[in-house]
């Protein structure tokens, strides 16, 4: 079994757009901690700068720097600050090298600089460009660095109270990618659903809905006009060959039937020309249903359109029945005047073929039912009868031409196998649908069903 396309599809995106929140997670926690770092070193710099007479007195030095911004939650960083001036200790004593990577801030005359001692400890520190002896103020890189920390663990706690809501907004924004992805496949589907071989010489309504679309909706085209003229050659050998074949036929028929009444009665020779003369009837029938069918297919059966009484039309035909097949059981549930706007000629042989083929597939000795109902402007038109041996493709290949079934192939049943081709085609000219099944109970039903006036 094959893929959903629309399946792949969905779950890649979905796929994507997870990964997408994942990765910009991380990113997001890493360029943050960094400018984090960047903030809090900027802080430093401006505490020493603005509260530099205070230095000396630690609570009072932080208290001068949150008082610049309160409420500020940077402030909370500065509980972390090491205050310490030269002689006093200070966290690089023994590494003169810690400041020669400094930074200088030539508006403030600040030194910012950052670095990993030899405790493996990473500090960030500041000091007057002008003192390198002075104040400094220095803070672990660990300790600026909680209170992103502290705020990433917060968001992840939430992020478990607020998952379902996230994934059920990825599924709807998955779902409706999904769509519009498939809404251009979906519109071309529908445009070539639209075409047969009755109208493949329609300029299609086929539209490229976007520019990427151009080249195969092109293509596309291309190929309906290519088979539109496959088709029409294959419809014009079919029915000049036909036409062609009238003539000679009808000649030998002529021929043949001259023959058998020239030759002694009951000999051999006068038995096989029958025989040739059935075979030549054979023929011409058979270029005759051909011809009707090529013109069917070139949609050039012309309907000569009048009130038929479909009821009296079958209920002469079951009288008929009566009279000539005595051997079957003919019964019949026809509802009383049936006017259908039809074709005469053509819906005769419809209903002659139909109740020909009930009547060749049937049991010794069985039965036919033919059903008649109107309903809401259509009529629906039922043979039943039973079989034996149904062929397990009956119900798909009844329709298809020269199709005869198992038995019929060794001559079994008398028939060209066009019959029920020749149906399918009446009804859809005539608007209607003609479907062939079978039921558990070993029996055929053939259906017709169609409107009673044609619609435009």
């Amino acid at each position: 079994m094959k893929r959903s396309f629309k399946t792949h599809v969905f779950i890649r995106l979905f796929l994507i757009a997870i990964g997408i929140i994942v990765a910009n997670r991380y990113l997001a926690q890493h360029f943050l901690t960094q400018q984090q770092r960047e903030q809090v070193h900027q802080e430093m710099g401006r505490a020493l700068r603005s509260c530099s007479d205070q230095f000396d007195h630690r609570d009072q030095f932080l208290s001068c720097f949150k008082a610049l911004d309160k409420g500020d939650v940077m402030n909370n960083v500065s509980d972390f600050y090491v205050l310490c001036q030269k002689p006093l200790r200070c966290p690089n004593e023994g590494a003169n090298d810690f400041w020669s990577g400094k930074k200088n801030a030539m508006q403030e005359q600040i030194d910012f600089s950052s670095g990993t001692l030899g405790d493996g400890e990473t500090w960030l520190a500041v000091r007057f460009s002008e003192k390198p002896n002075g104040p400094e103020v220095w803070i672990k890189q660990s300790d600026a660095d909680k209170m992103v920390k502290q705020m990433w663990d917060l968001r992840d706690r939430n992020l478990i109270r607020v998952l379902p809501v996230i994934v059920i907004l990825l599924l709807l924004m998955t779902f409706y990618m999904t769509r519009v992805l498939m809404r251009p496949i979906t519109s071309i589907e529908t445009s070539l659903a639209e075409l047969n071989a009755s109208n493949l010489y329609k300029s299609t309504t086929l539209q490229a809905p976007f520019r990427e679309f151009e080249k195969l909706v092109s293509v596309v085209d291309d190929l309906r006009i290519r088979l539109n003229e496959s088709f029409t050659k294959a419809r014009r050998f079919a029915s000049d060959a036909s036409h062609e074949l009238r003539t000679p036929l009808t000649i030998l028929r002529g021929n043949a039937e001259q023959l058998i009444h020239e030759m002694p009665v009951g000999s051999d020779a006068q038995i096989r020309m029958r025989s040739v003369s059935d075979e030549v009837e054979r023929l011409i029938e058979i270029t005759e249903k051909l011809l009707l069918l090529s013109r069917a297919d070139a949609n050039s059966l012309v309907q000569n359109l009048s009130d038929v009484n479909l009821s009296e039309l079958l209920v002469r035909l079951i009288n008929d029945a009566h009279i000539f097949q005595s051997g079957l059981k003919i019964t019949s549930d026809i509802e009383r005047d049936v006017i259908w706007c039809c074709d005469q000629t053509l819906v005769r042989q419809l209903i002659q073929n139909l109740y020909v083929n009930a009547m060749n597939y049937n049991q010794p000795q069985g039965w036919i039912h033919i059903t008649l109902s109107q309903s809401q402007g259509k009529f629906t038109l039922t043979f039943e009868n039973p079989t034996t041996e149904v062929p397990a493709d009956l119900s798909e290949r009844a329709f298809e031409r020269f199709y005869r079934g198992d038995a019929s192939h060794a001559r079994q049943v008398d028939g060209l196998g066009l019959g029920l081709s020749i149906c399918l085609e009446i009804a859809k000219l005539h608007q209607g649908t003609l479907s062939l099944s079978t039921t558990d109970k070993q029996t055929v039903v053939t259906v017709l069903t169609a409107p009673l006036r044609r619609t435009t």
